[in-house]
């Protein structure tokens, strides 16, 4: 998004791969199974049922989606998941939760009998959406009694926490699968108030201005802000001290919408959206007290540190470095801890389809239904094997430049791959193609690197198609796996 969106949110791998089937379990569900979608991930309208966000108007709608002060929803309704299609973009091909909920079908869960789909409103605090949560298990009669497992995808995890904390749900769920769950918050909150989503995503929604004011109308927002410890730094690389993200007296300037400012209508919006992330952050640091499964995504290049050259600067001023992660949640956030990764399982597929590595899925059918066979070979990740030896690969970062064209002109795939390690020119060779509705294109990947020991640089050309359409672009990476970013192609794209 730019911020893969929102964390988004959502734009990514669907992997052709073999699912682990009904056939190969002995029993099926034994339990029924909640699943909990996150940000971006629930169709909204208005009162008179018209879609608002989830086809192919949203980004144009961003706007309606404003939460004025004392409005509640602001007559926006939840209609369901957004199940096979990416918001994110002009164009609406690319697939999502459908994936995901295909997998627990072949898995024997049957709609409304052993699993059940919670979408919500995920502008609105997710307390209020973890009370929801609660009303939802209570007028679902098979769920009353408790006694399920729950599935959830970024935000989703958030408000399973919540519940479980505040509303008994601790004492109802048996097992959580985190996918990708943003625990210590997540650096692409503050990274859309700086950035948004790129010029042309930016020019659709209309224009950065009207993203940071709608954005922060969201009380959820704030939740997503990090709360690691030195997150936010005012200084320079070199020499900085750590700030407070969440003291309000730290929200000003002249670069704040009007109403956001102290004294303006909204600043009680920020004021108490603050609030709610520090009790948060008390919430996420107690023990977990039912059984968790956390899939953290990782090695993908993730926004981690915030810098600014001072704590009261504007965002247009703002910098990122990054680390591991699945471009939108980092490593250690997913995880719940900068200690360690133990009791984690990785994942090589960014942050929206983040389950569709093969590896997790075989995790996901084994938790979830006794006697599934055994996990896929599991590779160690991170390590690739090479003529003169094993590798360590510690950071990928892969992109499309530009991300949107016009039909017919050209853009560069960009790799770049850093080893904990020194590692020769011509040893690793990742590989990409351009996917399309019947065929595949071959994209001839060659190696650009110069002047470094540990980094390796790759770049392959595209032409773009003569359809207007959002494509995507697999990268496999040897012994890793297979990732995926999306060519926009639109004539939109020459008045950018």
């Amino acid at each position: 998004m730019k911020m893969r969106v929102l964390f988004i949110f959502a734009c990514v791998a669907l992997l052709q791969i073999c699912i682990v089937g009904t056939s190969d379990a002995t029993d099926g569900p034994q339990r029924p199974l909640v699943f909990i979608p996150g940000i971006l991930g629930s169709k909204l309208g208005d009162g008179a049922g018209n879609t608002v966000w989830g086809d192919r108007n949203s980004l144009s709608n961003y706007a309606k989606l404003d939460i004025p002060p004392g409005a509640g929803g602001n007559g926006i309704k939840v209609i369901g998941l957004i199940s096979n299609i990416n918001v994110l973009g002009p164009f609406w091909t690319i697939h999502q939760y459908d994936d995901l909920i295909g997998l627990l079908h072949d898995l024997g869960f049957e709609d409304g009998k052993t699993l059940f789909i919670f979408p919500y409103d995920w502008r609105l605090s997710n307390f209020e959406t973890a009370k929801r949560l609660e009303s939802f298990v209570h007028d679902t009669p098979v769920l009353r009694d408790g006694n399920f497992d729950i599935v959830a995808h970024s935000m989703g995890g958030v408000v399973t926490r919540i519940w479980m904390n505040q509303h008994g749900g601790s004492a109802k769920a048996h097992k959580v699968i985190y996918l990708g769950t943003p625990f210590l918050g997540s650096m692409n909150s503050l990274d859309t108030i700086s950035n948004g989503w790129g010029t042309f995503a930016n020019l659709v929604a209309g224009g950065l201005g009207t993203i940071r004011h709608v954005t922060l109308s969201f009380p959820s927002i704030y939740e997503l802000f990090p709360t690691y410890v030195d997150c936010c730094r005012e200084g320079t690389k070199a020499k900085f001290s750590s700030y407070d993200i969440l003291d309000p007296d730290n929200w000003k300037g002249a670069w704040l919408p009007a109403e956001y400012r102290a004294g303006g209508a909204r600043r009680e919006v920020l004021v108490s959206g603050l609030e709610n992330a520090g009790k948060l952050r008390a919430i996420m640091a107690a023990p977990p007290t039912v059984q968790e499964i956390k899939v953290t995504g990782d090695i993908i290049d993730t926004k981690l540190w915030l810098y600014t050259p001072d704590r009261t600067a504007g965002p247009d001023s703002w910098s990122f470095t990054s680390s591991r992660g699945d471009g939108t949640v980092p490593i250690w956030s997913a995880a719940a801890n900068f200690k360690n990764l133990e009791g984690t399982d990785p994942s090589f597929v960014e942050h929206s389809t983040i389950f569709a590595d093969k590896y997790v899925r075989s995790r996901i059918a084994r938790e979830l239904v006794p006697g599934t066979a055994p996990p896929v070979a599991a590779r160690t990740l991170g390590e690739i094997e090479t003529a003169d030896g094993t590798h360590h690969l510690s950071n990928v970062s892969a992109r499309i430049d530009p991300p949107v064209v016009v039909p017919g002109s050209k853009a560069n795939l960009v790799i770049d791959m850093t080893f904990a390690e020194s590692i020769s020119s011509g040893t690793v060779n990742p590989s990409a193609e351009l996917m399309g509705d019947a065929s595949t294109l071959r994209i001839e990947v060659s190696e650009a690197t110069t002047g470094s020991d540990n980094h390796l640089e790759f770049r392959g050309p595209l032409v773009a198609p003569l359809r207007e359409d959002t494509f995507e672009v697999r990268v496999s990476i040897p012994d890793q796996g297979t990732t995926s970013l999306y060519l926009t192609v639109s004539a939109k794209a020459a008045t950018k």
